[in-house]
């Protein structure tokens, strides 16, 4: 059997960083926003005695292998339902990679989703974080999709999906890993603004709450370039802009759509990478 899956991408409205866990990871206070734009994974999955995950993608700069999230998603997800199977996994790619917008995460997603209908194990929505959280940080937040507020469990919130982004990718990546290392050796007191801002968006809405938006790494960076296209976003008509993840991609909150392409057309006479989208409510559509 085979099926298709929407990947929807990420934008983080609230980042900030609470302290250290004594696991290592951090701990965090997070609202995510997903938006339209989105990789296409196609998976066909049978039961099998083994495991066996072969993997293509037309983004040649992407591993096929073992190191791909995608892989890593099906082995999690048929150790967790306790089968073997056999999984072709094609990835169709269209967000852009250590961009901060859940590159990787959205593919592992789409994958568990895929599972969980293709191998009929019906797992709930905790369960399959319970597998999302095993193969990257951001799984989990794209699989569950819309506005999602993270710190110790997982809260979707019950609203209608609002925002117009303009998205900007410069021609360079940013390393999670040196991002948080970054912390780690200048630690920043954490953000007092963090339950005013979700209240907001649940009371007023994104646009009006977007000069709340607020990115830790931003602080942490304090890059020239991403402040050059933050000034260029607002130069541009956006009402607010930043960061999302540890970068490198930067967008800016537009009123419609309208707006937002105009924008789009200037910039892109610019920069080499910039697109349009907008909010949607899912993290993961099959069809």
């Amino acid at each position: 059997m085979t099926v298709n899956a929407q990947c929807f991408a990420k934008l983080n409205l609230f980042l900030d960083i609470t302290g250290r866990l004594p696991n290592g990871y951090h701990s965090l206070n997070n609202v995510t926003q997903s938006v339209s734009l989105a990789d296409t994974v196609t998976v066909t999955a049978q039961k099998s005695a083994g495991f066996s995950c072969k993997i293509a993608c037309d983004d040649p700069d992407i591993p096929t292998d073992s190191r791909n999230t995608a892989y890593k998603a099906a082995k999690a997800f048929t150790e967790a339902a306790g089968t073997g199977a056999d999984i072709n996994i094609l990835i169709q790619k269209r967000v852009p990679v250590m961009g901060g917008m859940g590159g990787s995460s959205v593919d592992a997603a789409g994958v568990i989703r895929a599972l969980n209908h293709l191998l009929n194990t019906r797992f709930s929505l905790d369960k399959l974080c319970d597998i999302s959280d095993k193969v990257g940080a951001d799984t989990a937040l794209c699989l569950i999709g819309g506005t999602v507020i993270s710190g110790k469990d997982y809260d979707r919130l019950d609203i209608e999906a609002e925002g117009c982004f303009v998205c900007v990718k410069p021609d360079i990546n940013t390393s999670t890993a040196d991002a948080y290392s970054a912390y780690d050796a200048a630690p920043i007191k954490a953000n007092e603004g963090f339950e005013e801002f979700t209240a907001g968006l649940k009371d007023n809405g994104l646009f009006n709450m977007s000069d709340r938006l607020y990115n830790i790494f931003e602080r942490l960076q304090n890059d020239p370039v991403c402040k050059k296209i933050k000034a260029d976003l607002l130069s541009q008509g956006a009402k607010a802009s930043m960061l999302t993840g540890s970068g490198s991609v930067i967008y800016g909150v537009f009123e419609n759509m309208v707006r937002a392409n105009i924008a789009c057309v200037r910039l892109s006479e610019k920069y080499p990478r910039v697109f349009v989208c907008r909010a949607v409510n899912d993290g993961v559509l099959l069809y």
